[in-house]
């Protein structure tokens, strides 16, 4: 949850608004509503991400070698 102005009500999932009441005309949603968003959300195909600058290996320890041979 994130602290906001008053009046204002925002549900996010992974850091995305799915609902905000700003754009709905100040309405609170329905449960089923809130559902719904929720599951059309990870319906959606994942995008990709990036891998920080230096990490080679999943679960590699840093600065550990391959192993391999």
């Amino acid at each position: 949850m994130r602290k906001g102005p008053i009046g204002l009500f925002d549900v996010y999932l992974d850091e995305s608004v799915i609902y905000s009441n700003r754009k709905e005309g100040g309405r609170l949603p329905e449960s089923d509503e809130v559902i719904r968003r929720i599951r059309d959300f990870l319906s959606q195909p994942a995008e990709p991400t990036r891998k920080p600058r230096g990490e080679s290996q999943a679960g590699a320890a840093p600065g550990s070698q391959c192993g391999c041979g």
